[in-house]
């Protein structure tokens, strides 16, 4: 119980930081020219490449990706994936309300309209423990060896 309410708090700062640095992208773009909507997407998908790195290390650190090469990066394509997700319920959220409320409400509204589903995935999917990648493999050459050894 613990575990998961420092896990929480972790996952709250971190994304606080990174809410912060995705409306900080956003209202630069948004001077540059760029569309409201088309502004706070562009930083939510800048924000969530930082917050992968940040989960990672800090908020799910106690749930390493495995031990084959390929883990991290379906860990990365699974974390996008649900970015993606989650960032079609900040736009629609905040699509719907930013005229009427302001922009900075409108984007901790779409935030926060993400962030439990956002949550829930990462740690049942995304970051989640995996068993059998706790231990590292055997390498093949002692698995072959005692084949050898063992008459198989």
């Amino acid at each position: 119980m613990t575990c998961t309410i420092l896990r929480i708090l972790r996952f709250v700062t971190v994304g606080s930081f990174c809410f912060s640095f995705q409306y900080a992208c956003a209202v630069v773009l948004a001077r540059l020219g760029a569309p409201w909507p088309i502004a706070n997407a562009a930083g939510f998908l800048l924000s969530a490449q930082l917050n992968f790195l940040l989960s990672s290390g800090w908020t799910w650190r106690d749930r390493p990706p495995g031990w084959d090469r390929a883990a991290p990066w379906r860990r990365w394509t699974s974390y996008n994936v649900t970015a993606v997700l989650a960032l079609g319920i900040n736009t629609a959220v905040f699509t719907a309300s930013y005229q009427a409320i302001d922009s900075l409400p409108a984007a901790a509204l779409g935030v926060l309209a993400g962030t439990v589903a956002n949550y829930l995935i990462c740690d049942r999917a995304v970051f989640r423990l995996r068993d059998s990648r706790w231990v590292r493999p055997r390498a093949a050459v002692p698995m072959i060896a005692d084949r050898v050894v063992r008459g198989r």
